[in-house]
């Protein structure tokens, strides 16, 4: 209990006492606790990104103790085998050992065969006389070779066409056969070649230019213009 002036005043005993500032210098006390927040978070990240950095050091300085310090799996000689060395005498020679069983020519079935006859470039003559030797025509011993040709082709495709017998009204006199199945109806290349450039150039990334020199080997020019506009239209077709 307290008396001022002349009245009685109950101040608690918890109660607090309050300074009065003025309001710019409390609008600046704000501002200086948001910034020493902002720069104690900033401490905290950059703490934690020294932390990690430490830890990864760390780990790079354990890996090189153990390359240079640690337990070698390569085995060196010893003092004894350098001073008797082992004879290369009973080594085995590497790769295949004479007198084993090889795994032989690989059969393929599979593949067509195509006979040729091969001729003598000359009449055979002895060498001693000079007379020609008789060729009787039998067959002598076979030889195969296996063999891959590539070559374009022009496919002339001739359709077939029917004359009506009958007479129906509204029917058409004759009929045609319909046109095989084509990628793209206005070009001139066929199926084949369009999958062999597709192929090429998304799988196997050869370049456009490479391939069309290619197929100017195989006697079919195409023209890098006329290629590229189509290679546009089969990547919307597909």
């Amino acid at each position: 209990m307290h008396q001022i002036d002349g009245q009685t005043i109950d101040l608690q005993a918890d109660s607090q006492p309050y300074i009065s500032i003025p309001e710019s210098e409390y609008l600046e006390l704000r501002n200086q606790v948001g910034y020493w927040k902002g720069m104690h978070q900033k401490a905290l990240l950059r703490e934690e990104g020294l932390k990690q950095e430490i830890k990864e050091k760390d780990g790079q300085i354990r890996d090189l103790k153990n390359r240079l310090f640690g337990k070698k799996t390569e085995k060196r000689p010893s003092k004894t085998e350098k001073a008797n060395p082992k004879s290369n005498e009973n080594k085995r020679p590497r790769g295949q050992q004479p007198g084993s069983e090889g795994h032989g020519l690989t059969e393929r079935p599979d593949l067509p065969v195509v006979y040729e006859q091969a001729c003598f470039p000359q009449n055979p003559v002895c060498p001693c006389c000079g007379l020609p030797y008789t060729l009787d025509g039998s067959s002598g011993p076979e030889t195969q070779i296996i063999e891959v040709d590539v070559k374009a082709y022009t496919r002339r495709i001739v359709r077939q066409t029917g004359t009506k017998i009958c007479s129906c009204k509204g029917v058409p006199q004759t009929i045609t056969a319909p046109m095989p199945p084509k990628l793209m109806p206005k070009s001139p290349y066929g199926i084949s070649i369009w999958a062999d450039v597709l192929l090429n150039k998304f799988r196997y990334c050869q370049p456009t230019n490479r391939l069309l020199n290619h197929y100017e080997e195989l006697g079919l020019p195409i023209f890098s213009r006329y290629n590229f506009r189509r290679l546009e239209q089969s990547q919307r077709i597909i």
